[in-house]
């Protein structure tokens, strides 16, 4: 996990970070767009943090913390399809968490979480190197006055 410095929050997971070794990750925003219209995302997802945390012998936890960013012209969900993490050692996938957030309200930004078990090896939770988010659908309502 990142230091506490001037300018960035404590990290926000994993949520107990005394209960076992973690691997952090950050991802500084996912947008979602209406198909087609690439100049005023529908939504997004803002200061995503990632960790999964040991929690035993072969035993995982994965917790992801963002901000649901309902922008100005939409709001979305994950109805079609949740948000996807793939923990990779190298170009393998270790494992894969997904996420089925909730509705993001046009005109907010709300703090969202989710946590549960994940299946990875010992060895695979050692040799992490990276986590990618695949290319994935959402719903959006353009909301206009």
């Amino acid at each position: 996990m990142p230091p506490r410095t001037p300018g960035r929050s404590d990290a926000q997971v994993p949520s107990d970070a005394d209960r076992g070794e973690s691997k952090y990750g950050r991802i500084a925003f996912v947008y979602f767009y209406q198909e087609g219209a690439q100049a005023d995302p529908a939504f997004g997802l803002l200061d995503i943090e990632i960790a999964i945390q040991r929690r035993g012998a072969n035993a995982f936890q994965f917790e992801i913390y963002c901000i649901g960013d309902g922008y100005q012209s939409g709001h979305g969900s994950s109805k079609p399809q949740p948000l996807s993490i793939e923990f990779r050692v190298g170009a393998r996938t270790a494992a894969r968490a997904d996420w089925p957030y909730p509705t993001i309200l046009n005109g907010h930004m709300d703090a969202l979480t989710f946590s549960a078990p994940i299946a990875l090896s010992d060895g695979d939770f050692e040799q992490i190197d990276s986590a990618w988010l695949p290319s994935v659908r959402a719903e959006a309502t353009i909301c206009l006055e």
